[in-house]
């Protein structure tokens, strides 16, 4: 191995080694981020992990409490087993959470890294639109997406994407404005580099952190926003098991049977949070301006 090869391997293995030490002196990003992947491995072997057909009735046991034999979280109003569609539910909000961010921070990223870079009309429209869209609440934007558009798994990631690029949008502008005249994009005109290549090659690598910090972060708000887009009716459909609707079809037997709400609402609860621990530990670790 030559010493050119060796260099690039030896600084990605300084990095990893940076990471790994700041999460293990960091004890609750650690819980976070072991949670979270717990969830998501939870979430890819889902049906291996839950017994049978979960949609299918057994009024037998319906309403059971928590740890029945047999149904270790209970049981809802038809007889099916919490845990099960609890495991079944969290492959929505993982799929819905994950894909929503990468599509809309793809697509966020590259509108405001051509209106910085352009300038000019291009710069207006794009963030007049950007405007016009932050002047609605997310949540009832989402909605009206939805409604629009139609229901399911697709449709939502759709909605989420078009009412949650902005963001992306407004940072990559905002960093790209401060780096577009800097020497080395210069340089990189003077040898001839188109603008594509400039923008791709030159200043994407350079709003790289602050991307990701943003979309750790998103990860939180979209999942919620799943969830209360299907809690009012408007998501997943029936029977299909999410966490929004499981806590929309409990709140008729709140009272009777308090863990139909409570389960789904705390799993919900945990996540949102974990994400914001480990996006909180994460943008500790990859902006130098937090450093001391």
């Amino acid at each position: 191995m030559t010493t050119a090869q060796a260099l690039p391997r030896a600084a990605t293995r300084g990095k990893w080694t940076r990471f790994r030490s700041s999460l293990f002196q960091d004890y609750w990003a650690l819980v976070a981020v072991a949670f979270l992947a717990l969830v998501v491995l939870a979430a890819i072997a889902a049906p291996l992990l839950v017994s049978g057909d979960v949609n299918k009735p057994d009024y037998g046991v319906r309403l059971k409490p928590p740890l029945t034999a047999g149904h270790p979280l209970g049981t809802d109003q038809l007889g099916r087993d919490v845990l099960d569609r609890l495991i079944l539910g969290s492959r929505i909000s993982v799929t819905v959470g994950f894909a929503s961010v990468v599509i809309a921070g793809v697509i966020g990223t590259l509108i405001g890294i051509i209106a910085a870079y352009y300038g000019g009309w291009i710069d207006s429209v794009l963030m007049r639109l950007a405007d016009v869209q932050l002047s609605f609440p997310f949540i009832l934007l989402a909605l009206v997406i939805n409604a629009i558009i139609g229901l399911g798994l697709r449709n939502i990631i759709i909605t989420l994407v078009i009412a949650g690029w902005v963001e992306y949008a407004r940072i990559a502008r905002g960093e790209i404005l401060a780096l577009r005249e800097r020497e080395f994009v210069e340089a990189a005109r003077v040898v001839g580099a188109g603008n594509g290549r400039i923008m791709l090659r030159h200043l994407l690598p350079n709003i790289v952190t602050p991307i990701i910090v943003i979309s750790t972060l998103q990860v939180a708000r979209f999942i919620v926003a799943e969830a209360s887009i299907s809690f009012l009716g408007f998501g997943v459909q029936p029977p299909t098991p999410a966490w929004g609707s499981m806590i929309s079809e409990g709140m008729e037997y709140i009272f009777a049977a308090w863990w139909l709400v409570t389960i789904p609402g705390l799993a919900l609860a945990l996540v949102a949070l974990a994400v914001n621990i480990a996006g909180d530990w994460l943008r500790d670790v990859l902006d130098p301006r937090l450093k001391v």
